[in-house]
């Protein structure tokens, strides 16, 4: 994810849907914590602590991440990036000490702000299109050069969509502009493929498929743990559908590694929950 905060303007169409998609995530989790048995202010206590915390620790970690900010190579790297698996882990650990602090169970908390998060996420993907933050592959031509992989890992995806191209100033118009795709006087960028709203549709369905499932009746920490791997398992395969990841090594993005890290800690489910 990437910050946009334009000093002219107060409100902008991806600020907006941001406050909008953390106050139905909100509204969920307090209403997840209430069926649990656990006081409603709790939620709202911890809430603006966890996204605090949470766009903090995001940015930190993209920090330590120099190589992910290149988005153009060498020609282009861009800052303030915020990483949402960062964003995630660390939100996670402000939920473990209040916890702690307040004598909750820490799984149950993360099971009540499980599906909530994906919620959010799938809102906040929508103001990511209108923003041009986190855009997709070129579909117009095949891409050359050293970093065709990176905006360009399925060419045959040219026949399949039109793509959406997004104005001067935005991201991926900067990105074409410094791989020598465009001109700088260009009217827009190249149409790209419009992943933000593939990935929204999937977190749509995975919502649907586990807005009723029981988690309450099963040990504590299922319900994260399912939702975490399976936003993994997706997020693995639309990377590939993402222009502004760096490729780091035999062809995987630095968030690619991160999601079959996840998935590997599956394995460790089993031990966890009969603990």
């Amino acid at each position: 994810m990437y910050s946009h905060f334009d000093p002219d303007l107060w409100v902008t169409p991806f600020g907006l849907i941001f406050i909008i998609a953390i106050m139905a995530a909100w509204a969920h989790a307090r209403h997840n914590a209430v069926v649990a048995n656990i006081d409603g202010s709790h939620v709202d206590l911890l809430m603006p602590v966890v996204v605090i915390v949470g766009v903090a620790g995001g940015t930190v970690v993209a920090m330590f991440m120099p190589m992910d900010h290149r988005i153009a190579g060498e020609m282009m790297n861009h800052g303030i990036r915020i990483r949402l698996f960062g964003m995630l882990a660390t939100g996670a650990i402000a939920v473990y000490v209040y916890s702690r602090l307040n004598r909750l169970s820490f799984r149950r908390m993360l099971d009540v702000f499980a599906l909530p998060t994906m919620l959010g996420l799938m809102m906040h993907r929508i103001g990511c299109f209108l923003a041009g933050c986190c855009w997709g592959d070129i579909v117009s031509h095949e891409a050359t050069g050293s970093l065709a992989t990176q905006v360009q890992t399925l060419p045959f995806l040219n026949n399949l969509s039109s793509g959406v191209q997004y104005p001067p100033g935005s991201l991926p118009f900067e990105q074409h502009v410094a791989l020598g795709l465009i001109e700088p006087n260009a009217l827009a960028s190249l149409p790209v493929v419009p992943v933000q709203l593939y990935e929204a549709a999937l977190l749509l369905i995975v919502l649907l498929a586990l807005w009723r499932f029981p988690w309450r009746k099963y040990p504590k920490g299922t319900m994260v743990v399912i939702v975490t791997c399976t936003y993994a398992f997706m997020r693995f395969f639309v990377e590939y559908l993402r222009a502004d990841g760096y490729i780091v090594v035999a062809n995987l993005t630095i968030t690619q590694l991160q999601c079959l890290l996840l998935l590997s800690s599956a394995f460790l489910l089993p031990s966890m929950l009969k603990r």
